[in-house]
Formats: structure tokens, sequence, C-alpha cells
């Protein structure tokens, strides 16, 4: 009890003493109040003023390439990338560029979008033309966005919602299973067995019912070599090697008062370097894998799904077949797709139906604005191509829109009466 009261009486006196000098702190936390939402005002000025166009897209019947070309497309737009300085940031509200692609599913009809700046309007086109000649691509005026045409609050009291962000299982460093671990090339034979991981996610969408819609959204805008230099510290680990963290300007501070402490005495010993231990075959693959996935360019990403439809038809069975189809792309020795539970509509008591229901409104409004994912991730450009791509022609939804005929130039020379 004696040592209990020592301590309650150590902490009154220690915020005796904070109060008596608030005059000293509070400036400072004032500073950086007033600097965050300075911020704030620059940023969210800045992506109003943003023009946008819509896109959609319709593939042409036969697509029999791999998503190898879908890869070229990413690699294009990785080039809108110019890093930002600090002054941009804080007084103009300058964020990086982001493109939002889009598979819709509405009552059994599948649809592709890339939701993209304005100025990179013709940069998506003459990308998309490169790879899949034959695709149709219509600009979509503002008021048919099909976003326009659904609830603008939602859950009602017809309509109900589910839905969520996705996050990587591990760091960033581990990539996730790409296409070609689902492509097989034949024994004696030049032709690629290939099993489009586009299949399972048409099918989901292809069995909606009318009134039922599913939106997916993948939000990727480019970054820098960073995430490469962050992964670096996870293949050091994977090899044994110590892995030595920069203290931040709080451990500078406090390692330099503790030199004016009494009796303080300095570390003089070298650390010891662990010896990197044998590396097990397993290892040696995942190395290699990151090594790999190093090598390409890298997108900060987010994923975002939802699902709605009248209370009546109503089926929770079609959350389960979207998170299904991202779980094919896991890798239990490296990386794979989970929910991120803080975004979907789940909570525990007190007031448990009201934090379900603020949620689904959250979540409703960041799929509308198409924003940002709360947590963002670095997948590079074979990646999102695995996740992202035009369904090859093994994939038969029977309501996924095709281009039937192709068209061509009409002939050099012909007479025009």
């Amino acid at each position: 009890m004696e040592q209990l009261s020592f301590t309650f009486e150590s902490l009154n006196s220690a915020l005796d003493i904070l109060a008596s000098f608030w005059w000293i702190y509070s400036p400072f936390l004032l500073f950086f109040g007033l600097t965050a939402a300075f911020q704030t005002y620059t940023r969210t000025k800045y992506i109003q003023s943003l023009k946008w166009t819509l896109l959609e897209f319709r593939i042409p019947k036969e697509i029999r390439k791999s998503p190898k070309s879908t890869e070229q497309i990413f690699n294009a737009l990785h080039g809108v990338f110019i890093p930002l300085k600090w002054h941009e940031k804080f007084f103009q509200g300058r964020v990086i560029d982001w493109f939002s692609f889009e598979i819709i599913g509405s009552g059994g009809e599948i649809h592709f979008y890339i939701r993209t700046p304005e100025a990179y309007k013709k940069l998506v086109q003459s990308q998309v033309y490169a790879q899949y000649p034959d695709t149709e691509i219509k600009e979509v005026a503002e008021e048919n966005d099909y976003i326009t045409n659904l609830s603008s609050f939602l859950p009602n009291d017809k309509n109900d919602i589910w839905g969520a962000e996705l996050v990587l299982s591990k760091e960033d460093a581990f990539p996730i299973r790409t296409y070609p671990e689902f492509e097989e090339v034949a024994v004696g034979r030049e032709d690629v067995k290939r099993v489009d991981p586009m299949a399972s996610l048409a099918e989901v969408l292809s069995s909606l019912q009318y009134g039922e819609f599913i939106g997916i959204q993948l939000l990727i805008r480019p970054t820098g070599d960073a995430w490469i230099k962050k992964g670096q510290a996870a293949v050091d680990k994977i090899m044994g090697k110590e892995v030595k963290s920069k203290p931040d300007f709080m451990s500078k501070l406090i390692f330099a008062l503790d030199e004016f402490i009494p009796g303080h005495v300095p570390s003089t010993q070298k650390e010891e370097k662990r010896e990197s231990s044998q590396l097990t075959p397993g290892k040696q693959d995942i190395l290699k894998a990151m090594e790999k996935s190093f090598a390409k360019l890298g997108f900060e990403s987010g994923i975002r799904f939802v699902y709605t439809a009248s209370k009546e038809v109503f089926h929770r069975a079609h959350i389960s077949g979207v998170m299904g189809a991202y779980k094919q792309f896991t890798s239990q020795s490296l990386n794979g797709f989970r929910m991120n539970i803080k975004t979907a509509p789940l909570a525990r008591w007190p007031f448990k139906k009201q934090k379900i229901f603020n949620k689904k409104r959250i979540l409703w409004k960041k799929f509308r604005k198409r924003m940002m994912t709360v947590r963002p991730f670095v997948l590079n450009v074979e990646e999102l191509a695995t996740i992202f791509h035009f369904p090859d022609f093994g994939v038969e939804a029977p309501l996924l829109p095709r281009v039937e005929t192709k068209k061509g130039e009409p002939p050099v020379g012909l007479p025009i009466s």
C-alpha cells in the first residue's frame, strides 16, 4: 500500500509540474494543430479542384493475350509520377494523381471502367488501344455515371450494404501470387494452358439478380523506390542480418538528456554481428520472389468492394464469393489479401447497431467519391495486372459485354461522292 501511495503521489507531482509550465508547451501544441488544419484545408481544396473522366471499356470477343499486356499499360501509367516537393504539398495541398480501375456487376451484367484525371485521358486510351486494338472505349458523361443511378445514402429503408477495404497479410515487400503462376506449358507443346484468375470473380458478378450490385475499386497512384528500401529490411531479416533501426527525433533527444544524468555510463561495447544462418530452400525461394518483385515498378494501391441490394434479395454469400476470388492470389509463404476489419461493418457492444450503421454510411461515401483507402499498400505492375485485366476468351460469363465485330479503317483511295 505504501508503494502504491508513493506511485500516486509521484504521478500527481509530475502532473502539477506540467500544469505549472503550460505556457511553455501550449504554443507548440497550438502551432502543430494549426499546421495540420492548414494542410488538411489545402489538400481538400486541391482534390476538389481536380477534373475527372470516366471511361467504359467493351472488350473484344476473343482475347488471347496474357495479363502481360495489361502490365504494359500499368508501366506506361507510372510515367505520370513526379515527386512532389514539400512546399507543393504544404502550400498547394498537392497529392500524387491516382486512378480508379473498377469492375462493376449489376443484375448479372459486368462492366469495366477506368476513372482518370482528365489530363491523362488520352494516355489511358492510347495505352489500352496499343495492347487491345479491338476494344471499344466510351467516355461516360458525368450525369450517366453508374454511381449517380444508385442511392446517395446507404443503408436505407429499402436497401442494405456490406463491404470492406482489403489489405495485405504481410509487408509490401512480400509479393502475392501473380499470373505466371496460373500458366502452365504443356510438355512437348508450345501452347500455354492458362487459368484466368478473373474467371471466379466474373462468375460471382454474373450470378447477381436484378436489384443486386457489386462494385470493386482498385485505386492506384505511382510511387518511387522508397518501398524497395523499406523492403530491404525484410530481406535482411530473412537472411539473418542485424536490422538497424534509425532513432527518431524523440529517441535522440532522450539519449542526449541521458548524458547529463549523474552516474550515466555510455555504452562502448560494439554490437556483435550475427552470422547469417544457412538458408533453407523455402527461404531462398522467398528471397528470389522478393528480388523479382523489386525489379518492377510499384504503385500505392487500395482495394475496396461493396455489395448492395434490396433487403428482400440481399444475399451474404456474394460477399464470401468476392473474398474467395481474392484468396486465390494468396501464397502461404509470401503474401495475400485479407479484409481490413476496421472498415467492415462489424462492431461490438455497446451501441453495436449504431456503429455498424455509421460504418456502412462511411464505406458507401468513400465508394461514391472513389477516395483512396485508409491503409494503402504497394503492388508492382505484375501484381496489378494479375488482379485487374480483361478476361480472356476462356471466361464465358453470359452477360459479359464483348465487341462482336472488328472495326477497321476504310481502304485507302476509297472514292467519296
